[in-house]
């Protein structure tokens, strides 16, 4: 397999596989706005976004991208630091071992560009599962777990040995529970920046209005596109993508069945 890697610019930004029209979406159909994605790129590269772009044989194949820590939307403290956000290999299978060697791969690309830019070190988020944003990757080209909080690790991999260790943002948000009201009261933490993201927000968002029992439920949308918004509604764990229903963690990627079977035992309580 010969690729290509370019910097995350102007020029490349339409690249990314999780845009409209690119690899990551094609063949699948997404609830709401997807456009948004692109804008949500284009908007941070005043900001400082960088970042790769893989090709294979002029196709874009995957991309990673970082923002400095201070205007990453990220509940992550680390000054001087870059802070790497999202990493994506499209059209292969997410337990096929080549999906997550090239991942490996464009992490490791974006980590040569922030250490040259002259950032202290990376900072980011692992999850504790084996193929989304997995602890272990990171683990793999070097970053050491610092904080925890349930299924989420803050990760860091300094520069230089005078990098001062990140930390987690304190936690500020709790999610509403009206449960004593006779009420829903349904909290979603979500991100324009990715396809999934938006539809799986949309989604539900629809089905609540559609409701039968829709006069008992107060839903409320908390879009974390900014670093303002990132450390304004911060839960536990750390994250920027969560759903709780009176005040309990719900699974965001539950089947339009599940989640109707959800909201109507949580309605009964």
């Amino acid at each position: 397999m010969r690729l290509r890697y370019s910097q995350l610019t102007k020029a490349t930004v339409g690249d990314v596989v999780c845009l409209p029209g690119k690899l990551e979406l094609a063949g699948k159909e997404f609830s709401g706005d997807i456009g948004q994605v692109a804008t949500w790129r284009e908007n941070m590269l005043a900001r400082g976004l960088q970042g790769v772009v893989a090709y294979e044989g002029g196709c874009p194949r995957g991309f990673a991208e970082f923002l400095p820590v201070e205007t990453a939307p990220a509940p992550i403290v680390a000054p001087g630091a870059a802070v790497l956000l999202c990493y994506h290999w499209a059209g292969t299978r997410a337990e096929d071992p080549e999906h997550l060697t090239q991942e490996k791969r464009l992490v490791r690309e974006t980590l040569r560009s922030a250490d040259s830019a002259g950032f202290s070190g990376m900072a980011t988020l692992g999850w504790d599962h084996p193929t989304h944003f997995p602890i272990s990757l990171l683990g793999e080209l070097g970053f050491a777990e610092v904080a925890r909080e349930q299924s989420i690790a803050l990760m860091w991999k300094p520069f230089h040995a005078s990098a001062p260790i990140p930390r987690l943002a304190q936690v500020n948000h709790s999610a509403a529970d009206l449960s004593r009201e006779g009420l829903l009261a349904v909290d979603v933490g979500y991100s324009t920046r990715c396809p999934y993201s938006i539809h799986h927000t949309t989604r539900l968002e629809g089905m609540l209005k559609a409701h039968p029992c829709r006069e008992h439920i107060r839903y409320t949308a908390h879009v974390i596109d900014t670093r303002v918004q990132a450390l304004t509604v911060r839960p536990s764990p750390c994250d920027w993508w969560w759903v709780r229903f009176n005040g309990e963690m719900i699974d965001y990627f539950l089947s339009r069945e599940k989640l109707k079977e959800e909201i109507a035992r949580h309605l009964t309580r």
